[in-house]
């Protein structure tokens, strides 16, 4: 080869060379920042820049010789990753999704290393059991929660639930959810108006709030709630028509300021180290609204995060993410946003018992395996040996599926090693706060307590648990 071959050669492979030993921000280097877990071992094995914020979620439970044993697992707070966590009831979902509010929420040094919380917030729905997420119980901590809800729970009693939590006379509101104005937009207002999730059709009456919503856009003007309704009088519908359309409208309208004190309450301002539980566990609420308004909170929250970050979570996620349209919607509206979690510096963590969500998230490249389904886990070796280590799983304990995490070292210099198609088995290390979420017994029941003793504690999902 020439001379000018080998010198342009060279020229090229400094490209290929240079980021690792120069700006630290590629390869190997770039893949250890971005982890979604981490051992303590890989942790102390990089500069400070990499990873300098985390916090303690488990210890290794399993046998591996890159592995120590009860080697701590971190949690990765600095960069965007999202966690889905999978159980049957009882199984201590909740209580893992806690440990990791806990971690990326408040400064503890006996749990995290955070120089930058972030804030969270959690989308709860419960119509049976009509019991308060789970998360609210973080107040204990000393942690700032506001909890948002229908004025219509009232009829539930759901305000005074929350306010007897243990730490609420401090550190715990309940607010009435209120929209204004400017949170509104034409593709808010069509997914509020206009489905039938029985058929999946779109009502006659939408070719009309079309054209009104339309109008609006081209003018330029910002969205008017009264003036919109207003527009709407002047139309003329059937009987049948606007007995469906005010029963869509009678919903939106009910979250609407009625007085002068909610005039230019913006709900959706979030600081850091706070958390907000939306919680609209309402009769008069079906599944399918519920969807609809968390899907436009989702993105309220998104646009109003602090520099630091956002984490949000969805507790029994089951109970709501249902076939329907609207749960669809709102499960893109999801998936997008982990998507996009690196540019939009949200994280999401799902808690289910049945997820719904597998199929599509699948063929959009995020893998999901739960313990209820082995046979959906995939690249993780053969499915009746991971179906027995699932059954085997001692309390507290729970098998992690996260391919990009760096929780092994290997060879003589010890350098990090990707879980890759691994599993590792984990126990949840034991929560700070107060566990609200502890099964009644018939004796012995009573307001949960601090976990001090971690032998009758459900800890943590003893299922499949993932992060990407």
């Amino acid at each position: 080869m020439t001379t000018e071959y080998e010198n342009e050669k060279k020229r090229f492979t400094e490209r290929y060379l240079s980021r690792d030993t120069k700006d630290q921000q590629g390869g190997r280097t770039e893949e250890i920042r971005m982890t979604p877990l981490c051992s303590l071992a890989v942790a102390h094995t990089a500069t400070q820049s990499v990873l300098p914020q985390y916090g303690l979620l488990g210890f290794h439970a399993g046998q591996s010789e890159e592995i120590s044993e009860k080697e701590p697992i971190l949690l990765n707070i600095n960069a965007p990753n999202s966690t889905f966590i999978c159980g049957s009831q009882g199984s201590g979902k909740s209580y893992t999704l806690s440990a990791m509010l806990e971690d990326c929420v408040q400064k503890n040094k006996s749990l995290n290393k955070l120089k930058e919380p972030l804030a969270g917030v959690v989308f709860h729905y419960d119509n049976d059991s009509h019991t308060v997420a789970e998360a609210a119980h973080l107040c204990s901590l000393g942690i700032k929660v506001r909890v948002l809800v229908s004025k219509s729970s009232a009829a539930t009693n759901l305000k005074q639930r929350y306010l007897t939590v243990s730490g609420a006379a401090k550190n715990l509101t309940v607010e009435d959810f209120v929209l204004q104005d400017r949170h509104l937009n034409v593709e808010r207002m069509l997914k509020m108006m206009a489905f039938d999730e029985s058929e999946g059709t779109v009502p006659l009456y939408m070719e009309v709030i079309q054209r009104i919503l339309r109008e609006t856009a081209i003018t330029g003007q910002q969205f008017s709630f009264q003036k919109f309704m207003w527009d709407l009088k002047q139309e003329r519908f059937s009987p049948g028509q606007e007995a469906m359309m005010n029963m869509r409208l009678n919903l939106l309208q009910s979250f609407m300021p009625k007085f002068a004190t909610e005039l230019g309450k913006d709900l959706f301002n979030i600081a850091p180290g706070t958390l907000t539980i939306v919680d609209f566990s309402d009769p008069l609420i079906d599944q399918s609204s519920a969807c609809v308004l968390f899907d436009t909170c989702l993105a309220l929250f998104k646009e109003n995060r602090p520099k630091s970050g956002l984490v949000v979570a969805l507790d029994e996620a089951h109970k709501f993410l249902n076939k329907g349209a609207a749960a669809a919607n709102f499960t893109e509206r999801l998936l997008q946003t982990i998507r996009e979690q690196r540019h939009n510096a949200t994280r999401v963590i799902i808690a289910t018992q049945e997820p719904t969500i597998s199929e599509t998230s699948t063929s959009v490249g995020l893998p999901l395996s739960t313990a209820s389904h082995p046979l959906h886990v995939t690249g993780a070796g053969d499915r009746n040996e991971v179906f027995s280590r699932i059954v085997d799983l001692n309390v507290g304990e729970s098998l992690v599926f996260s391919p990009s995490s760096f929780v092994g070292l290997e060879g003589e210099e010890r350098k990090p090693k990707k879980l890759g198609s691994g599993i590792l088995k984990m126990k949840t290390r034991l929560r700070e706060g107060i566990d609200g979420g502890r099964s009644i017994m018939a004796a012995g029941a009573g307001e949960g307590k601090k976990d001090e003793d971690p032998t009758p504690v459900p800890m943590c999902d003893t299922g499949l648990t993932e992060s990407f």
